[in-house]
């Protein structure tokens, strides 16, 4: 992996037209906040995906972990395409897409907030994200004395489920997640995305967590740029780093002035 330098991208896209330009949210385009609602684009961000929109040259779009209805309302740029929950629920530039077997899983998602929230009631700073197809157990406002039991009893209400079949566990950064044992990620997302409104573009991804390990092996896979998002050390498939989220700004100025 390399560290990518902003002049470099240029180079390594210019002429690449179209270009199909996606990237992760928190961490990504925005800083990562202390609890999910706080998250906002990292200053002058909105315009600059405005301005990327608006070239006919680019296809953007933004892939994340939160709720399609959530990462619409935080971004709030017209002319994007917006996958939430990972890319169960994909819509924008004419594109409307839920996984089929997506509202099957929400009761059970459901059934294990409520229980979730329940053994957490008296845990400092822990709390529940109920996505509707997905769950996140948040910590990062836990002192460390009660990070074993956030585990505990997140591996107690989840692990019936998973042994069932019916669903998997991911970690995120200072969190953990319920998902459905569907087989979709930001990697399909990004291919079935790539292949509904841009088959031809030269593919981008940038993103900063574990969960965009799949969309940097799809783009590698389309021969495209995949940005890992973060501090040297980390293991990741992605073949260039930025070292944080204003560096994601520049690249998009970068990208803007092509």
């Amino acid at each position: 992996m390399f560290d990518l330098n902003v002049d470099e991208l240029k180079d390594l896209v210019v002429g690449r037209n179209p270009i199909l330009l996606l990237l992760d949210f928190d961490g990504t385009l925005s800083d990562i906040a202390p609890r999910p609602e706080q998250a906002t684009l990292c200053p002058g961000n909105h315009l600059l995906l405005c301005q990327l929109a608006n070239r006919a040259e680019f296809v953007v779009g933004v892939i994340s972990g939160r709720s399609l209805h959530d990462v619409e309302a935080r971004v709030n740029v017209p002319g994007l395409v917006y996958a939430g929950n990972h890319g169960l629920e994909i819509r924008g530039l004419g594109l409307d897409y839920r996984h089929p077997d997506a509202d099957s899983a929400s009761q059970t998602i459901s059934q294990a907030s409520h229980d979730l929230e329940i053994r957490l009631a008296g845990v400092p700073g822990a709390f529940v994200e109920n996505k509707t197809y997905t769950l996140t157990t948040h910590f990062r406002q836990t002192p460390p004395y009660y990070h074993d039991q956030v585990v505990s009893a997140f591996d107690d209400i989840t692990h019936p489920l998973v042994q069932s079949g019916s669903c998997h566990v991911t970690e995120a950064k200072m969190a953990l997640e319920l998902r459905p044992s569907i087989d979709w990620n930001k990697g399909r997302a990004l291919t079935l995305i790539r292949s509904r409104l841009s088959p031809d573009s030269f593919p981008i991804y940038m993103g900063d967590d574990a969960t965009d390990e799949d969309a940097f092996g799809a783009v590698r896979s389309a021969g495209g740029v995949a940005v890992f998002v973060g501090a040297t050390g980390i293991p990741t498939c992605a073949s260039w780093r930025l070292p944080s989220p204003a560096e994601v700004s520049a690249a998009l100025v970068e990208l803007v002035t092509l």
